[in-house]
């Protein structure tokens, strides 16, 4: 139990890192190439999680605890050796309806994807759902300035990410 916990502090101080190093990018700050190269080694092992069935091979997953993922996401699968970090993230577990819309998307969690979609034949299928599907609510993070499916992301919250707009179910 002890190592549990600070297993998820130490990913917690080393996500924090990383939201660190994007915004040191973005302000012209650069940390030590010695120290970004400590980071891939100590990160990758905490991003084992898979929440999703099918998976998004282009994402890497961490369960943070109480229905709260992080995730890091990149321009291609992630065993690729061309893959590219473009953004970080949060998810928090709910259901596909605005009342469990974190925030009502003005967070940033504006994209859900349903966690088991065992009619999807792809990840894309998965992308919103039927009102009450249950899933995450994604908040992606830039970590840089290119375009993603027709949209210009900048470093930071990517308000701008394509939103799935959910019904209301209800209570």
């Amino acid at each position: 139990m002890q190592f549990h916990r600070q297993h998820k502090l130490g990913v917690s101080v080393l996500f924090a890192t990383l939201s660190f190093a994007a915004w040191a990018y973005a302000s012209g700050f650069a940390p030590a190439p010695e120290t970004m190269q400590q980071v891939g080694p100590k990160l990758a092992p905490a991003f084992t999680f898979e929440p999703f069935a099918p998976p998004m091979r282009n994402h890497l997953w961490m369960d943070a605890g109480q229905g709260r993922v992080k995730f890091l996401h990149f321009t291609k699968p992630a065993n690729n050796p061309e893959a590219t970090l473009i953004f970080i993230g949060d998810a928090i577990k709910g259901r596909f309806c605005a009342e469990d819309q974190p925030g009502k998307g003005k967070t940033g969690y504006v994209h859900f994807h349903q966690a088991a979609a065992p009619h999807a034949h792809s990840p894309k299928d998965a992308h919103g759902g039927k009102a009450g599907d249950q899933g995450y609510w994604l908040r992606h993070i830039a970590v840089g300035d290119f375009e993603f499916k027709g949209r210009k992301m900048e470093p930071g919250i990517a308000m701008n990410f394509p939103s799935t707009p959910p019904p209301t179910c209800g209570s």
